[in-house]
């Protein structure tokens, strides 16, 4: 009963999932269904005026038109009229064809003056091929027309003239009228607002067609999309409109209630409750089948398990190599757990011996720097006998220097021990370039009890005496100056050698960060140590002039003063 229930359960939350998914998507493939039919009709507007604007197009370019020879253009005109006006939904006055000053001639009874219109006026002053006008009532029917208006040019290329062809909104409906899907409610209109069909949408307010209006001059790149009319926080409407090829600012618009778009989602929701219904009656039959056979397999795995509680790591689970369900691969794990169990365990036998080793070694290792350190005192001693002053100096130099390196395995050092022994390393660095070495090292003696990390500066200065001073093949001088500044200290280490150029010394400080055998590992095991022991914000930075020095400086937390040391741990 119980893993009936989560599998009705694991059902229940798997159909809620699907339905929303489903609904989303099948919202989504409507969605985009009714806007390619909308963009498809747009596309047979588009054409069809296109059409006109070609026919237009080829009249201004006959001879008797170009010419303004209204003797010859009116048995011309009469022609057009009887030949194309059902093309454009008028039964006669389809054409009228003026010269510059606006006036024009229809038929024999009727004549027109267009001059002040504002269709016309943009059509003679702009270098566009035709302009659209708004809605108007023709002279001859009183029916709402729309006027192709397209400029005349002479032999010169010079404008003479204008065409009008004037297209019935009636015509024009009867195209939009093919729009037939969800009951919808189909318009033109200009990114004005100026309807361009007979018929207007009777259950849209002003407010929503404004609010229509500024989203489709918003959204003039995408030219094709939808607007929601809300009531309650609830989409009542949806209106899809997409832009009309070949005019100036067409949109065909289409309106859909809400209701019947979700129709067809609802019956699809009402599906997938039968179909859901029926899984839950076969899922509860096979899981009362196969129960009894699920059940076995976790008794032997239990079985097993208590095995392992009573201490016996020699146990193992019967399992058919060939079952794949979820309790084998269960307790196929199992045997793995116990496999893994009984190596490790005798992994940390085996590193439990090797630690006792290690610590063997440790206790000798703790017996070798006495034995170095009392040798070279012997050694100091008999040099002081047979009066060499300056060997017997670099045998005490050497001394400290070990005993501050091994500090009897301490990690933290007084500042003043670190000073100390990077002044006996370049002592004895002196001795040996005598010709070439000076150093000097600038220490505020207020910083000597704040305890560092050991073996920081030495590194670095070594690199300045190798690579820096030596390569020059001249005398050279090592600065090092230590000062605190805010919450920081920082250890420069400067040297007046090659220097080093622009691009390597960029390569080289990235080589802190990251290894890099073409700069060895000296630099950066320093930086990475102290950026492990105090952070992020601390570390080293390294900057150079070519042919005139290098300088790295050293940077770390004034706060290391707080950390505890044993004053005598050198002895």
């Amino acid at each position: 009963m119980l893993f009936t229930s989560c599998v009705t359960f694991v059902l229940l939350v798997f159909l809620l999932l699907a339905k929303e998914t489903i609904i989303k998507s099948t919202e989504n493939l409507t969605y985009n269904l009714n806007t390619q039919l909308i963009e498809s009709k747009t596309l047979d507007v588009g054409l069809w005026l296109n059409q006109r604007i070609s026919e237009i197009r080829i009249i201004s370019q006959s001879e008797e038109v170009m010419n303004m020879d209204m003797d010859k253009l009116q048995p011309y005109i009469n022609r057009l009229n009887d030949r194309l006006s059902t093309h454009y939904g008028n039964l006669y006055g389809t054409f009228a064809i003026g010269k510059i000053d606006g006036k024009g001639w229809v038929t024999e009874e009727q004549t027109i003056d267009v001059s002040e219109r504002e269709y016309f006026k943009h059509a003679m002053s702009s270098t566009n091929e035709y302009v659209i006008s708004t809605p108007v009532f023709s002279h001859t029917n009183n029916e709402p027309i729309v006027l192709i208006c397209y400029p005349v040019y002479n032999e010169n290329g010079v404008k003479n003239g204008f065409i009008n062809g004037a297209i019935s909104l009636n015509k024009i409906s009867q195209i939009v009228e093919g729009i037939d899907f969800y009951n919808c409610t189909s318009w033109i209109m200009d990114n004005n607002g100026n309807i361009y069909t007979p018929q207007k949408p009777d259950n849209i307010s002003i407010e929503d067609l404004n609010l229509l209006k500024e989203k489709i001059n918003l959204n003039t790149s995408t030219k094709v999309g939808t607007y929601n009319i809300m009531n309650n926080n609830k989409i009542e409407s949806v209106i899809f409109h997409s832009a009309i090829p070949n005019t100036n600012g067409w949109s065909l618009c289409s309106m859909v209630s809400s209701k019947e778009l979700t129709k067809d989602i609802d019956n699809l929701i009402y599906s997938i409750f039968i179909i859901w219904i029926f899984m839950l009656i076969t899922s509860i039959a096979l899981c009362t089948m196969f129960s009894h056979s699920i059940s076995n397999p976790i008794k032997k795995l239990t079985t097993a398990i208590n095995s392992i509680e009573d201490g016996n790591l020699d146990v193992f689970c019967e399992v058919n190599p060939k079952e794949k369900d979820e309790i084998a691969v269960l307790a196929h794990s199992f045997n793995s757990m116990v496999e893994e169990i009984k190596f490790l365990m005798n992994r940390i036998y085996e590193e439990e011996n090797e630690k006792r080793s290690a610590e063997l070694k440790v206790l000798q290792s703790q017996i070798n720097p006495h034995f170095l350190y009392n040798t070279l005192d012997n050694l100091q001693w008999k040099a002081y006998d047979y009066d060499a002053v300056e060997i017997a100096a670099m045998i005490e130099a050497l001394s400290n220097f070990f005993r501050i390196s091994l500090s009897n395995g301490q990690e933290f050092i007084p500042l003043s021990q670190e000073i100390k022994h990077v002044e006996n390393y370049l002592f004895i660095q002196q001795k040996r370039y005598e010709d070439i070495l000076k150093f000097n090292i600038e220490f505020d003696k207020s910083l000597s009890e704040i305890t560092v990390l050991k073996l920081i500066i030495q590194p670095i200065v070594e690199n300045a005496i190798y690579h820096g001073i030596k390569a020059k093949l001249s005398p050279g001088y090592v600065n090092i100056k230590v000062v605190a500044d805010n919450e920081f200290i920082y250890i420069s280490v400067c040297d007046d050698g090659i220097g080093i150029d622009k691009e390597t010394l960029e390569e080289l400080n990235k080589s802190l960060n990251v290894k890099n055998e073409n700069f060895g590992y000296g630099l950066y095991n320093v930086n990475q140590r102290i950026k492990l022991v105090y952070g992020e914000n601390s570390g080293v930075k390294i900057e150079s002039i070519l042919n005139k020095g290098t300088t790295v400086t050293i940077k770390i937390p004034l706060s290391t003063k707080e950390l505890k040391y044993d004053k005598n741990s050198n002895c």
